[in-house]
């Protein structure tokens, strides 16, 4: 009985094309599979067959086909012309470093503080201040949970980075403040310079993540910033203690964002909540990954919309992945965030002890 498909030529060069083949031809090679799926089923076809023909073809387009991605591979994706042992090339090449060269410079006590942050001593109660070494360490952790497609990750990142922000704009306005008082003593015949240290702190960064610099990028402004408002009031241009708020002020705006970077990073951190991904919210997803995401709103809130898509994205982040179709945008957005509240509660209460 004749099981060749209604309308199939069976000779050689009556192959399927296909403008986007990857053959001069025009060979498609995944129309042809289509077209000879009982004989490729077979392993092993009867040459009587009327597809005999097409089906040796097909084996040597398939076969020639994978020769050519293996040489492209082999070349590590570059032009035709470069030869192996030089695409090799490519992956002796090492991780980008700084090398150690790069460096901060601290003038004042507080802002050295703030980078070194204070613990507890032992045997002793109190509470630890968070330093910016600490809080880099915990951006660090951040940023690789952003590449695990944790939506709280960039959610937090992209809200501490905003936090960052808006202190150093306040921190720009002190520092404006103070330097017009001494601006406006120059207008007058007299020349104050800034209060700097004879011995300045100087600390070698090589952070692993931006956001290590975004840190230091804050303690070196607010150094600047206790420069300007110490000299103002050396020179009688600021009150002692408008110069010990001003300060102040910058000290405690610093350590909030502080706190908050380490109190997200615990709780991304527990071992119950470090697998949650945008996975964990689809409707598929197991009890394991629902009882996540409720402790995960339980104790951080329900994430925005527009992060959880995707469509607002941390200034810096490790989540890689690829154009979203626009079914997989529809179920992104289909996705409900907000639970309810008791159970979310309940699986805080579960998970997080």
């Amino acid at each position: 009985m004749d099981t060749q498909p209604a309308g199939v030529d069976p000779s050689v060069d009556a192959f399927a094309r296909s403008p986007s083949s990857p053959f001069v031809d025009g060979y498609d090679l995944e129309s042809e599979r289509a077209v000879l799926a009982d004989l490729i089923a077979s392993g092993d076809p009867d040459p009587a067959d009327p597809l005999f023909g097409r089906y040796q073809l097909f084996l040597e387009r398939e076969e020639s086909l994978d020769h050519r991605k293996q040489e492209h591979a082999l070349r590590q994706g570059g032009d035709p012309l470069v030869r192996p042992h030089e695409a090799r090339e490519i992956n002796r090449i090492g991780q980008l470093t700084s090398d150690g060269g790069d460096r901060m410079r601290l003038h004042t006590r507080d802002a050295m503080r703030l980078f070194l942050g204070r613990a507890v001593a032992p045997g002793e109660s109190g509470h630890a201040m968070a330093g910016g070494r600490r809080v880099a360490a915990a951006l660090r952790v951040l940023w690789s949970l952003s590449g695990n497609d944790n939506p709280y990750a960039d959610w937090k990142l992209i809200e501490i980075a905003g936090r960052i922000a808006g202190i150093r704009r306040a921190n720009e306005l002190e520092q404006q403040h103070a330097r017009q008082l001494l601006d406006a003593a120059r207008e007058k015949g007299l020349d104050f310079a800034v209060l700097q240290s004879r011995e300045p702190a100087q600390m070698s960064l090589g952070f692993a993540s931006p956001y290590g610099y975004m840190i230091v990028m804050l303690l070196v402004e607010i150094d600047w910033l206790v420069r300007l408002v110490r000299s103002a009031v050396l020179r009688d241009l600021m009150a002692s203690s408008e110069g010990v708020r001003r300060i102040g002020s910058a000290k405690h705006r610093c350590l909030s964002v502080f706190h908050f970077a380490v109190h997200c990073q615990r709780v991304l951190t527990r071992p119950e909540l470090l697998p949650l991904s945008r996975v964990d919210f689809l409707p598929n997803a197991d009890a394991a990954a629902g009882q996540r995401v409720e402790a995960a709103r339980a104790l951080l809130g329900v994430v925005p919309r527009d992060i959880f898509t995707g469509e607002r994205e941390p200034r810096h982040s490790r989540r890689r992945v690829s154009r979203l179709s626009e079914a997989e945008l529809r179920l992104l957005d289909s996705v409900p965030l907000s639970g309810d509240d008791a159970d979310a509660k309940a699986a805080a209460d579960t998970l997080v002890q």
